[in-house]
């Protein structure tokens, strides 16, 4: 499921004009100077590196992980498209009969009857195409998983997402943030959400921030930062002294999405306090698990794995040139107004004075 990913860049990427029609106002994002001053890449954060993953490649040039921020609801959009496609395939079904059957139009009330139908039908069709597709597409018919390359040779991330929400993007490591946890400690512990990373627009120059979510799901704060060490020390000091991964497949399983969905459902029963209510919600649970599992594995069958750009398959071999960062003018005009528009939303405040620093995205 990409609505994370979507509302992002949703968000900062849509007109101006649209903006004051959906009467959506610019957010505040500021951040103190010191955040976004400091280089993640050169603190220690857990003495348990641990490759959580799943992991889909472990090299010496590049790790690779699984992106995606609510992978663990996928398969609800999935279940609920295919019931309204299921309504579509309703009226084309006596549409088709009526066709094949010889002299099924003996008078006018059959006439009307299939003029009728034809009508409803056209007029859903143009509604599948013209809005719903907006929302079929989070989970079906577009990328199967959102992937993020380390590559420890060029020092780059690269991150593989769907057009609609921002496509693929090339960043600096050394721009990196992690999102779940700061200086202060703090971290997003209980909240069952992904890993984050983000690329500011003061280290990396694009007027816009850039977000991403890897691996999996979990609830334990330490995670994140286990994760997030085990990959900074592959970047910074190569495979040695590190616990090699599991490699996962980019091909559909039918158990893929059953480990997502289950552990928030057991997280519920074990913090319930009332065993009345554990045991009225089991059923549910037993009736929902299996859904929401095929529903995942659907999704999965009806997306594909596209392959990265031949410049990023190749980066870092010897003799092959380094992908080129991101930059505004690779998208097209319009994007680039309404990210130009956006930008003012990512200030950066002086610790001291608390003041707005002035570094170009005014």
């Amino acid at each position: 499921m990409y609505i994370g990913e979507f509302l992002l860049w949703f968000g900062n990427s849509i007109k101006a004009s649209t903006r004051k029609k959906l009467k959506m106002g610019y957010l505040n994002d500021d951040m103190m100077l010191s955040e976004v001053e400091k280089d993640y890449t050169k603190q220690s954060v857990s003495s348990n590196p641990r490759p959580i993953g799943p992991y889909y490649a472990y090299n010496e040039r590049y790790l690779e992980i699984r992106g995606g921020m609510f992978e663990n609801f996928r398969g609800i959009i999935t279940m609920i498209s295919l019931m309204l496609f299921g309504v579509l395939f309703f009226f084309f079904n006596p549409i088709i009969y009526m066709l094949s059957t010889p002299n099924y139009f003996n008078d006018g009330l059959d006439v009307f009857a299939f003029i009728y139908t034809v009508v409803l039908a056209s007029i859903l069709i143009y509604l599948y195409i013209r809005y719903f597709r907006y929302v079929y597409r989070l989970e079906l018919f577009t990328i199967r998983h959102i992937r993020v390359r380390f590559n420890r040779v060029t020092q780059q991330v690269y991150i593989q997402r769907p057009k609609y929400s921002g496509g693929t993007v090339v960043f600096k490591w050394q721009h990196i943030m992690p999102a779940n946890f700061g200086e202060s400690g703090s971290d997003m512990g209980g909240t069952n959400m992904v890993n984050l990373l983000s690329f500011h627009p003061y280290k990396t120059g694009f007027p816009i921030a850039h977000s991403v979510g890897i691996g999996k799901n979990t609830y334990r704060a330490q995670d994140y930062k286990d994760e997030w060490e085990f990959i900074r020390r592959y970047m910074e000091y190569g495979r040695d002294n590190l616990a090699k991964p599991r490699l996962s497949t980019h091909l559909p399983l039918p158990l893929h999405g059953l480990g997502g969905h289950i552990k928030p459902m057991l997280k519920m029963v074990k913090n319930s306090k009332s065993v009345l209510v554990t045991m009225m919600m089991l059923p549910v649970f037993v009736i929902l698990l299996p859904i929401y599992t095929a529903g995942y594995f659907i999704s999965e069958c009806l997306c594909w794995q596209p392959r990265w750009p031949k410049v990023i398959r190749q980066a870092g071999k010897v003799g092959k040139p380094t992908p080129k960062e991101t930059q505004l003018s690779d998208y097209p005009p319009a994007v680039q107004q309404a990210i130009l528009d956006s930008r003012l939303e990512w200030g950066v405040r002086d610790d001291k004075t608390g003041k707005l620093v002035d570094y170009g995205n005014s």
